[in-house]
């Protein structure tokens, strides 16, 4: 959803009322939910995928010879 630079009140109240109780709005904050919990697991487990690639960059800074 875009706004343009010239906005009119109606068409604002539209978006809004289309993100409060749309289905587009629903499916938005659904999507909202799954990355919340996607980016909780990569960054709060020992294997998330965050840990892991930080553990990686550490090991090759340790190994680097620059």
């Amino acid at each position: 959803m875009e706004i343009d630079n010239d906005v009119k009140s109606d068409e604002v109240s539209k978006l809004v009322i289309e993100l409060m109780s749309g289905e587009k709005g629903k499916e938005m904050r659904k999507n909202a939910i799954d990355w919340k919990n996607k980016a909780h697991d990569a960054c709060s487990s020992p294997t998330g995928s965050s840990m892991a690639n930080l553990e990686k960059l550490i090991h090759l800074l340790k190994t680097s010879t620059i």
